[in-house]
């Protein structure tokens, strides 16, 4: 019931495989690595076309002391960079779990939810926030009294009065569009 399909599983690896090759890419220490790792390979492989035949090229590749330093220095820089690669992977782990445990709470408290969701619908509109974080549709004493404009309800109250006034289609409206909806009953 609460498990993802194998397409969405894809599409949040793929999002996170392009958000991290794009941290990495903006990683100079990362792309010098690379780029070092790469030009020590391109070497080997020079030096192994030298020769003539699988023979010749096995006999140089154990006798060629050059080579063989290149050949571990371009693992040691891909060793390297798989571990800035790893540490990368890790941090952005963590910070997923903090994200998603912070949504939890929030979503845990109704109260601080809604206080939260009511600042930032205001903060959106650019509307300075009214008082110390008290709702726009309660009052101090906590019962409910009607706002004066539409824009300071929440959509699951836009979608009430587009119940009582039984306007078709709402369960797929945005909450401008129930505005838009309710003002054209009126």
């Amino acid at each position: 019931m609460f498990r993802k399909g194998r397409s969405d599983r894809l599409k949040e690896n793929a999002a996170d495989a392009s958000a991290l090759a794009l941290a990495l890419a903006q990683d100079k220490r990362f792309r010098k690595r690379l780029l070092s790792a790469i030009a020590h390979g391109a070497e080997a492989g020079r030096r192994t076309r030298r020769g003539l035949g699988l023979t010749g090229a096995v006999a140089r590749l154990a006798a060629d002391q050059t080579l063989l330093r290149e050949l571990r220095g371009a693992r040691s820089d891909l060793q390297q960079a798989y571990g800035r690669l790893e540490a990368k992977r890790r941090s952005h782990k963590l910070r997923n779990l903090l994200v998603l445990g912070a949504l939890a709470a929030v979503a845990g408290m109704p109260e601080l939810r809604d206080r939260l969701w009511a600042a930032l619908s205001k903060a959106s509109k650019r509307v300075p926030l009214p008082g110390a974080a008290e709702s726009p549709t309660r009052s101090s004493s906590g019962d409910s009294k009607r706002p004066s404009r539409l824009e300071d309800l929440t959509r699951e109250e836009l979608y009430a009065r587009a119940q009582e006034a039984d306007i078709p289609g709402r369960s797929e409206m945005s909450k401008e569009q129930l505005i838009e909806a309710l003002r054209a009953r009126r």
